[in-house]
């Protein structure tokens, strides 16, 4: 308001200037709860994070919108999704959560994350309007918003955070969103509900009005529901995946395993629907060299490590690690595997343990603390981890007790002295602290 005098804090945050990236990552972790226990404001929060965005001028509006929830292969697809948009010459942004390394992994545009100065210049931009109580996920994804609206890319591909209804990502308007729906199993029952319909209602809420929907084959019951929120949005939905998984496209696909087969047909179906309504031709030779050339970290990401093969996988649910072992079993069939694991702190490890316990040499458990990301994440205690694996078996076959170190770089050393295939999952958390000690080693 005109002539109102400045309050301490507004004079503070006008003043404010962030000079270096490190300083950058600094202020940014300030708006990461301090507590364990992750709080979902629902309704709320949404409320909230639309105002936030509205002072920085609804940039969320201004671009063409390509948004992907699911419980399983949401980062898989909305890389495929960016990597084919940008093969047939379009700029495409991308921002994905949560980061393995470095935060402006969250904010790439045509496979390449932003510089660390652009990052410092545009966050700088948006501090004045961080006027509300946010989090460190709300500010980053209007942030990303912002700057892809100030790059004007072509197409925007968008990952939700957290289910979908309530989740900071789900403020586009625009009845030209397309909304992409990966596989729908069981997770973050604490927030989203106990059943795969609860569940499924969440994410299946991110469909706009009168708009475009495209979902991998899903459980009969997920189905339904979407099936029905569509209809009561007047949208339009189209099932796909399910008879098509080992067709001609997919078969040369770079990356590893089953599931990025569906993952890659769902990219692929929501490229062909863009192609029509947006009316440009797709180049068959480009779709082919992209899905063969497709290189995505921290997941089935095989790498020579001190000339042993280890696999890192972030599979942090039933549903996603049934998927992995099934893919790394037929890659490496008839062999054991050495596994490190740690699990975040609320995941089911009791049955994920039971999915890898049949085909684990040796188990080495470890743990993990994160205070950079989205909320503060621990893992589970290892000694209690090795307790319920312990139950899991029969004692006396030829399963090995589980052996438990919970200083993860001592873990890490340890593991790279069995022999391979050596096998890093249990948490996408885990996958990205072994990454940032490979850096360090290096």
């Amino acid at each position: 308001m005109a002539g109102r005098p400045r309050n301490d804090e507004e004079e503070r945050k006008a003043d404010m200037k962030l000079h270096t990236f490190k300083q950058a990552e600094e202020y940014l972790n300030g708006f990461i709860s301090k507590g364990f226990k992750y709080i979902f404001q629902g309704e709320i929060g949404l409320k909230r994070v639309k105002k936030f965005y509205k002072s920085l001028g609804n940039p969320q509006e201004k671009i063409k919108i390509i948004h992907v929830a699911g419980t399983s292969g949401k980062s898989s697809t909305c890389y495929l999704i960016s990597e084919l948009l940008a093969s047939h010459g379009f700029k495409v942004a991308l921002t994905l959560s949560p980061h393995l390394t470095d935060v402006r992994e969250r904010f790439q545009i045509d496979g390449k994350m932003i510089s660390k100065k652009e990052f410092v210049f545009y966050l700088n931009k948006i501090i004045p309007f961080i006027n509300e109580p946010l989090s460190y996920f709300e500010i980053l994804v209007g942030l990303a918003f912002y700057i892809f609206a100030e790059k004007k890319v072509d197409y925007a591909v968008i990952e939700t955070g957290l289910g979908g209804l309530y989740d900071a990502t789900n403020v586009v308007s625009r009845s030209d969103k397309l909304a992409v729906l990966t596989k729908i199993g069981i997770d973050h029952t604490n927030v989203l509900g106990k059943t795969i319909e609860k569940i499924t209602y969440q994410k299946a809420m991110i469909i706009n009005e009168e708009s475009q929907a495209i979902s991998i084959y899903q459980d009969p019951k997920a189905e339904q529901v979407i099936r029905k929120v569509a209809e009561q949005k007047w949208a339009k939905v189209v099932f796909v995946g399910r008879g098509l998984i080992n067709q001609a496209l997919t078969k040369s696909i770079g990356l590893i395993g089953d599931y990025q087969k569906e993952n890659a047909i769902l990219a692929l179906e929501a490229v062909k629907y863009l192609s029509q309504r947006d009316r440009f031709i797709i180049d068959q030779e480009k779709i082919q060299k992209t899905l063969e050339t497709a290189n995505f970290s921290g997941r089935f990401d095989v790498r020579k490590i001190n000339n042993k093969i280890v696999i890192f996988d972030g599979a942090h649910n039933p549903q996603k690690m049934e998927a992995f072992i099934s893919s790394l079993t037929k890659k490496y069939p008839n062999k054991k595997f050495n596994f490190l694991l740690a699990f975040k702190k609320g995941k089911d490890y009791k049955e994920m343990l039971k999915i890898m316990i049949p085909w684990a040499n040796l188990i080495i458990l470890t743990s993990f603390f994160t205070d950079n990301q989205d909320t503060i994440n621990a893992s589970e205690e290892p000694i209690v981890v090795g307790n319920a694996y312990i139950r899991s078996v029969r004692r006396g076959r030829f399963y090995a007790d589980p052996i438990i170190i919970p200083d993860l770089k001592e873990a890490w050393k340890e593991i790279l002295k069995t022999e391979e295939p050596i096998v890093v999952t249990g948490s996408l958390y885990l996958v990205g602290e072994v990454f940032r000690l490979i850096k360090a080693n290096k």
